[in-house]
């Protein structure tokens, strides 16, 4: 099995700390998925990642639900799993 370290949110410092704050504030909660926390070793990766979730699927008029919806259908169409 693969391993990939990781600083978890309750140990994170500095710029790493920043971006989980970031990630809270843009998400709309405190829970940061392992999918993100991968990146975690390099914090500006981290950002940029959110920040093109932000703009992909945070911003706009449509509600989260449908954003949501429509990129389950997506991975669902390209066979994506996750």
């Amino acid at each position: 099995m693969a391993f990939i370290a990781t600083v978890p949110p309750r140990r994170a410092s500095g710029e790493t700390a920043d971006v989980y704050r970031y990630m809270a504030r843009v998400g709309g909660h405190p829970m940061v998925g392992k999918i993100v926390q991968v990146f975690s070793l390099r914090p500006g990766s981290m950002r940029r990642m959110i920040r093109s979730w932000e703009l992909s699927q945070w911003a706009g008029q449509e509600s989260r639900q449908t954003r949501e919806l429509l990129a389950a259908a997506i991975s669902r169409l390209n066979d994506c799993h996750y």
